[in-house]
């Protein structure tokens, strides 16, 4: 066994100073996994979350907590969850679920703010923010973050209470996880900075800050970020196998006039580095 796992990753004589695991068979049984996992991830969804563990940590309690962090940062008070307001981001994540639409307002033009009627919450300003995809709470908060629309609710110094849902089920025959954060101010609680006027009292048509799309909403495929750990895995350990070898030559002083290792090397640090650094959510 020892022999075995010398000849495939470091070099020696008996596999002519190139460790197995670098030949281009090699390269290729690995690549052809790779894109067989990305084509079974598209055609299977549900075999594939099962294959790559790709689970979902999201909570309304995270959603929330992270949603304090940032608004502390800004030097704003914070959003007490209020379980009516839970049960309204309940109910349009299950309405969208079962009329299978991915919308703030739904296709017969339900708007968010009946949500808010239905559960019994006067509000006077109200708001919302809808979330896709993720598979974590830190990227969904990044994600409205880094949208000047999204930021703006989350952001709001209206708003006094909030409540979140996150729903799982199928949309459009995809199976997925709906995260619906809602944010509001009862109708008989006044904020200092309006209280002596009732001029500035926003509509909530207009508290929904989504410019002239319908659609403002963050998306991201929870299971090509399992795939892109799993590359940036991969890339990591085929460069580790690259320096052992590079190391391995120098020290034992062998002649290879072919070897290419520290291009190679170099090569897939870039590439590393732009995986590293490349956001696959999108804002719509």
């Amino acid at each position: 066994m020892p022999t075995v796992l010398l000849r495939l990753f470091f070099p020696h004589p008996h596999n002519k100073h190139r460790a197995h695991i670098l030949h281009p068979l090699s390269f290729a049984f690995f690549v052809s996994l790779f894109i067989g996992l990305e084509f079974l991830i598209l055609t299977h969804p549900d075999v594939a979350s099962k294959v790559l563990g790709a689970t979902a940590n999201i909570t309304p309690a995270s959603i929330i907590e992270l949603t304090n962090q940032r608004r502390a940062k800004e030097g704003l008070p914070t959003l007490k969850e209020d379980s009516v307001l839970d049960k309204a981001a309940q109910e349009k994540g299950a309405d969208m679920m079962a009329r299978n639409y991915w919308a703030h307002n739904a296709p017969d033009g339900t708007t968010p703010w009946h949500f808010f009627n239905e559960v019994g919450y006067s509000y006077r300003y109200a708001g919302e923010n809808l979330a896709r995809d993720f598979t974590q709470s830190e990227d969904i908060v990044d994600a409205w973050i880094a949208s000047s629309s999204h930021r703006e609710n989350l952001l709001s110094q209206r708003y006094e209470d909030i409540g979140v849902a996150v729903v799982e089920g199928n949309l459009k025959g995809i199976n997925t996880i709906l995260v619906v954060q809602m944010f509001g101010t009862k109708l008989n609680n006044v904020l200092p900075m309006v209280e002596k006027t009732t001029t500035l009292r926003v509509e909530p048509v207009n508290s929904l800050v989504q410019g002239e799309k319908v659609q403002l909403v963050s998306q991201v495929g929870g299971m090509f970020a399992a795939t892109k750990t799993l590359g940036i895995g991969l890339l990591v350990f085929i460069i580790f196998i690259l320096i052992a070898d590079i190391f391995v030559v120098q020290i034992k002083r062998i002649d290879r006039h072919a070897s290419r290792s520290s291009a190679h090397v170099m090569f897939l640090v870039v590439i590393l580095f732009i995986v590293l650094i490349f956001e696959g959510g999108k804002i719509f």
